[in-house]
């Protein structure tokens, strides 16, 4: 590849970025980037949901049914994060195991 350099006076040679070359040399990468953008999103949207149950549980006023929706919605925030949790923990474990060419304990 032919990198093009840019000549500052004062400065050295500033190369031209390559947007896609060397970040994400194969399609393993773009997934694994993905993935990780889609495991935090996961954990924020948990998050949200679970300030959100704690509270409309403190403003329920007393109120049974508001309080059975909140204790809901915090229980399955939390559920969903660690299930959320879990499958990150799977998938860094899996991709240490079956990343060719390394050997040793995962993470």
């Amino acid at each position: 590849m032919n990198m093009v350099s840019v000549q500052i006076p004062g400065f050295g040679n500033i190369p031209q970025p390559d947007p896609l070359g060397t970040k994400f040399p194969d399609l393993g990468s773009i997934i694994s980037s993905f993935l990780n953008i889609i495991f935090f999103l996961a954990v924020f949207l948990a998050f949200y949901w679970l300030v959100w149950g704690a509270w409309a549980y403190i403003f329920a006023g007393g109120e049974k049914e508001s309080l059975a929706k909140a204790r809901n919605r915090i229980k399955w925030a939390i559920i969903g994060m660690l299930v959320t949790l879990m499958s990150f923990l799977i998938a860094k474990y899996a991709g240490e195991i079956f990343t060719p060419g390394r050997g040793g304990v995962p993470f």
